[in-house]
């Protein structure tokens, strides 16, 4: 007899600084014993509900998803001390996201992202139903440049997707050769996509961070889209990749 699709799991757990963090694990319909899961770091200023399409396509292909907010942002923004809340661009321009998106960084922690991804993935994987051999990283700007720093630490990886990898300075000075050094280390096939004039360097970071690497796979889109706002022109893409590295059982 088929099992009744599973409700979703509503996560809720304690951040190194005793920030809350909260999430949504969702499953696949089907009988499955143990499903493949996809962890999803969000962009500034957005929150977990801006991979709604990602998490749609991914449960179509029989992949569990956990999408959280990120510190600061949506739900997760309960702190010790009180509210911890992101800053807001003050109009439309780029620098006024580049101003609000550091002054964030600073009052909120964003040096602590890879952290939080790597807590969230031992959440999700601790779950009834989740396979702890087939788990997968997908990062979105500071959310992609954060997974990007997680993934030696994740264990049972077998992918990283990142679209519009941004914000890495936001880690420390030195987090954008952190990040080649892990993917130089971790052998764990990866996918940078990003927008060719990506205002906030995506495409140059990306083809940085790959450089002479055989498992880590580049798509540069023409345009200014930032992030998420390309994934419907790396939409199958993108869902190859995850599909195809956690097909196999571990």
């Amino acid at each position: 007899m088929a099992r009744p699709p599973l409700a979703p799991l509503e996560m809720s757990l304690r951040a190194s600084d005793g920030l809350i963090l909260k999430g949504t694990l969702t499953y696949p319909s089907g009988s499955a014993t143990a499903w493949p899961l996809a962890v999803l770091a969000h962009q500034y200023p957005a929150t977990r509900d801006s991979f709604a399409p990602l998490v749609h396509d991914l449960l179509e292909r029989g992949i569990a998803t956990l999408a959280f907010d990120q510190r600061g942002h949506g739900a997760s923004t309960e702190g010790p001390h009180g509210p911890v809340v992101i800053e807001s661009p003050a109009d439309f321009e780029d620098l006024a996201f580049h101003h609000a998106f550091v002054g964030s960084a600073t009052g909120v922690g964003f040096y602590r992202i890879d952290d939080d991804i790597v807590r969230v993935a031992a959440w999700g994987a601790a779950q009834n139903f989740v396979d702890t051999g087939r788990l997968a990283l997908v990062g979105a700007s500071v959310g992609g440049s954060g997974a990007l720093l997680a993934a030696p630490r994740v264990h049972g990886l077998r992918a990283i997707a990142t679209v519009g990898a941004a914000g890495a300075p936001a880690f420390g000075e030195d987090a954008p050769q952190r990040i080649r050094a892990a993917l130089e280390a971790g052998g764990v096939p990866a996918y940078l996509a990003s927008s060719r004039d990506d205002a906030f360097e995506g495409a140059a970071n990306a083809t940085s961070w790959s450089a002479g690497l055989t498992h880590v796979a580049t798509r540069i889109v023409n345009g200014r889209a930032h992030a998420m706002a390309i994934y419907f022109d790396v939409r199958d893409e993108l869902l190859n990749f995850l599909e195809s590295n956690l097909s196999l059982r571990s």
